[in-house]
């Protein structure tokens, strides 16, 4: 059996959807950044919200990964009573996490960014959006996790309809609340934030819709015990890893900000333009990461290690070609990319130089994710946890500060690192998958 069309067959539609994901957030900073006067500050506290609350969605993502990996085995086993307690043994889990993670985000927002040093009106924006999106984490959670139990079944689709939803639903409303109408008052960036905590709770909702009519692969029962602590540790034990894996790449990417806000409001705004561009960028990554995680789960489930590993080279050249495509893309449309964002000529100038330094990275970052899926899907999730931190921690902050301000490079130095590590992590995590220790580990 041939793994190209398999694995091209999974991933667009999670790049897709995970587009959509993506760009619910991006709404937000575009919209604001036609904000006047107020744009720059606007768009630097969207960007700043947005990246502390990526720390919520790498959780969420961290326990997916144990989500999927279990749905997968079970469904290449052809056990589909396990995979429906999989299914309500993360939602279950999901909930829990929330909650902890709502407190942080409406008493500790604020403080947080205070410590950033940003500039006063940056920080009470950006407190309000990380407030009020809090409010809806539980959603999140449960839309996520919904969306990572049907991939790991193969059902790529569904997320994929569901978030073209939430995005319409997104965009009618901030359109509306962010520049008001007859009928409600401009809202500006708390607008946005609204806006998308609707549509967030609109996805989830529609999700467990889904489950409980039970017409696709996978059903929530509600019947039968809501918490079975065995396989809650099983989805946690795979999932531990990664969860460790991206809180402190995400503490590690905000320490990385804090770098940049030293050079300014228009530096940090051009900062999280290319942030937002960089995550467009990683969308067929992460859908060929959810391929090879889903294929490689199901084959070796179905003790079939040899078409395990041939999907997860598939998917590797697949996101290395595609990602290729993309950086060159970015890299000559820059500017006009960009001003989609925002007309301040100094943040344009910025934002053009980040997002053509970071396009050097992409085609590593295609490798990267790919393999680190394809390693996820096996239950190895230990050593991409070693690659990402010691890429970051090693790599990338260190040499931001060396070439930064030892060295006297500025805002430049700071952002080429960014290049090296994705590299090393691409080299590091390749090798690890060639020797294939992963074939014998059990989850």
């Amino acid at each position: 059996m041939g793994t190209r069309s398999p694995v091209f067959a999974l991933a667009w539609p999670v790049m897709v959807s995970n587009l959509l994901q993506t760009l619910t957030t991006t709404v937000d900073l575009i919209l604001v950044g036609s904000l006047g006067a107020e744009a720059p500050a606007a768009v630097a506290a969207v960007g700043l919200g947005a990246q502390f609350l990526f720390l919520f969605f790498s959780i969420m993502i961290s326990v997916s990964a144990g989500t999927i990996a279990l749905v997968a085995r079970a469904v290449g086993a052809k056990d589909d009573v396990l995979a429906d307690h999989v299914l309500k043994q993360s939602l279950v889990l999901g909930v829990l996490v929330s909650i902890p993670l709502i407190v942080v985000g409406l008493f500790f927002a604020r403080p947080i960014l205070q410590a950033f040093g940003a500039a006063p009106d940056v920080i009470a924006l950006g407190a309000a959006y990380i407030q009020i999106i809090s409010l809806s984490v539980f959603f999140q959670f449960i839309a996520f996790l919904g969306s990572a139990a049907l991939r790991g079944a193969g059902d790529t689709m569904t997320p994929l309809w569901i978030g073209a939803l939430v995005n319409v639903v997104n965009f009618g409303i901030n359109v509306n609340l962010i520049y008001g109408n007859a009928f409600v008052p401009r809202l500006g960036v708390p607008g946005a934030a609204i806006g998308t905590s609707i549509s967030y709770v609109v996805g989830a909702l529609v999700l467990v819709a889904i489950f409980l009519r039970g017409r696709h692969q996978l059903r929530l029962k509600l019947h039968g015990r809501w918490v079975e602590m065995v396989t809650v540790r099983r989805i946690f034990r795979i999932g531990w890893p990664a969860a460790l894996e991206q809180i402190m790449l995400q503490l590690a990417f905000l320490i990385w900000v804090g770098f940049v806000v030293v050079y300014g409001t228009e530096v940090l705004a051009a900062h999280q333009i290319g942030l937002r561009i960089q995550s467009f960028a990683f969308m067929p990554g992460f859908g060929f990461a959810i391929a090879a995680t889903a294929l490689v789960g199901q084959n070796l489930g179905a003790a079939k290690p040899a078409d395990a590993e041939r999907s997860g080279w598939e998917a590797a050249k697949w996101s290395a070609g595609v990602m290729s495509a993309i950086a060159l893309g970015i890299f000559i449309l820059a500017p006009w990319v960009a001003r989609v964002f925002i007309g301040d000529p100094v943040v344009v100038d910025w934002a053009v130089v980040f997002i053509r330094i970071h396009a050097v990275s992409i085609p590593a970052v295609g490798v990267f994710f790919a393999i680190d899926g394809a390693l996820r899907g096996a239950g190895d999730t230990r050593y991409p946890l070693v690659t990402s931190l010691s890429g970051i921690y090693a790599v990338r902050i260190p040499l931001s500060y060396l070439l930064g301000f030892l060295l006297g490079l500025g805002i430049i130095g700071v952002w080429v690192p960014l290049v090296i590590e994705y590299w090393y992590r691409a080299g590091i995590i390749s090798v690890r998958f060639l020797r294939g220790r992963w074939k014998t580990i059990r989850v």
